[in-house]
């Protein structure tokens, strides 16, 4: 069997996105479609989100297995669910999250689901409209378009650690 997603941005009005892709596909192998798709970069800390009719997020598949302790969090890694699991469980859309220090998401649903057609080849991009959206092109916005309170923090440090005034001691 084979799902068509439909992929949207709260970005840009303009930009959408149509795969089919097998229904036995991982997040893992979704995530890397899309990558591939869109320039962005893959190794980025991401995440998939389960969302309800509201996109509200519900269950979480990150990029890696980053706990040790499985009790101790519910996200799961995206390579352990397939998007067959996802729809027979009732999840429809994805809430994919490509900076997780921004939030920067694009939503993608279930359009419509077939059988695979002889010939083809799966994964495949039915349809690109629009741009993706500014700034997104390595999964971070343009140093311009966003504060960055770290790197502001950093460089004032920067500046008070090559200051020639020594009156402070190292000894307390």
């Amino acid at each position: 069997m084979i799902f068509k997603l439909r992929m949207l941005s709260d970005e840009s009005d303009n930009f959408v996105r149509e795969y089919e892709v097998p229904s036995n596909t991982d997040l893992l192998q979704l995530h890397d479609t899309i990558c591939r798709d869109l320039g962005l970069d893959r190794s980025n800390f991401c995440s998939f989100f389960t969302a309800n009719e509201r996109w509200n997020k519900l269950q979480e598949y990150t990029l890696t297995d980053m706990f040790d302790d499985e009790e101790s969090v519910d996200a799961q890694p995206m390579e352990d669910v397939r998007l067959d699991e996802l729809a027979a469980a009732g999840a429809s859309r994805l809430i994919f999250v490509f900076d997780l220090l921004s939030g920067r998401s694009l939503y993608l649903s279930i359009a419509d689901f077939g059988r695979e057609a002889e010939g083809e080849s799966y994964p495949r991009v039915l349809l690109s409209e629009g741009e993706l959206p500014e700034g997104a092109e390595n999964g971070l916005l343009d140093e311009e378009d966003e504060e960055d309170p770290f790197g502001d923090m950093m460089a004032e440090f920067a500046d008070f650690e090559g200051a020639e005034d020594d009156s402070y001691s190292d000894e307390y």
